[in-house]
């Protein structure tokens, strides 16, 4: 998860860096710190991906609540979280549709709180960033229908693009893994989303983009379990 923390407070900004972190933890968990609304919004203008603000109100050049419109004509849905001494200005916060306030100084079992809520959100819209090129490419990953190893590259292929990158396929399969459930390997060379699975048999798979993928012989038990297991849960 990429946070944002804007507090033109160098001491607060740390302060909620570190508390984040440690109750999230390091590997999971990274923190951007700006010092004013400005700099915030300069990231959102360069493209750069982030999962959740958490935005001072009170600020001495651009305040909270303008840097939040202005991060809204950006992304409508990404979450805010106001952390601010003056509570009773939640009532505005409706405007921006801010996600959680937090007063200050900041209750770790409420920021706890605040977090586990956010994941919740988050894995519902879970994107994928994939870097080419010096650019950050961004997918939701349910659109994501199969990672394949290619020689010495690995081709992840979504609902309306291919996206290859020289890495390793053991690498891509933990990226993904890390991110959600509901893929399986079926091939040395293939992680599918069972999601995007239209008919298996024992040596193939139909996938919906309509492309049909080899499933080995040791995995197509297992395979077929898997996604009758995942059928049960998510109803298709």
């Amino acid at each position: 998860m990429r946070i944002a923390v804007v507090d033109d407070e160098r001491a607060f900004r740390q302060q909620i860096a570190s508390m984040i972190s440690s109750v999230y933890g390091r590997e999971d968990v990274s923190c951007f710190l700006y010092a004013d609304g400005a700099e915030v919004i300069k990231a959102f203008e360069n493209g750069f991906h982030l999962d959740a603000v958490f935005l001072d109100i009170e600020m001495k050049e651009l305040d909270g609540m303008s840097t939040a419109k202005l991060i809204r004509s950006y992304s409508k849905d990404i979450p805010i979280v106001f952390t601010t001494s003056h509570t009773e200005m939640a009532m505005e916060g409706y405007e921006v549709d801010a996600f959680r306030f937090l007063g200050k100084p900041i209750d770790e079992e409420k920021l706890r709180l605040t977090l586990n809520d956010l994941e919740k959100k988050l894995k519902v819209e879970e994107k994928i960033v994939l870097k080419k090129d010096g650019e950050e490419l961004i997918f939701p990953i349910s659109s994501l229908i199969y990672v394949e190893a290619a020689n010495n590259s690995v081709r992840f292929v979504f609902t309306s693009s291919v996206v290859e990158l020289r890495m390793k396929f053991s690498d891509a399969v933990k990226m993904v893994d890390g991110l959600t459930g509901g893929f399986f390997k079926i091939h040395r060379s293939y992680y599918i989303n069972l999601g995007h699975v239209t008919k298996m048999s024992a040596t193939e798979v139909l996938m919906d983009n309509g492309e049909t993928l080899p499933v080995a012989r040791g995995s197509a038990s297992s395979a077929k379990k898997e996604l009758f297991e995942y059928i049960r849960r998510n109803g298709r």
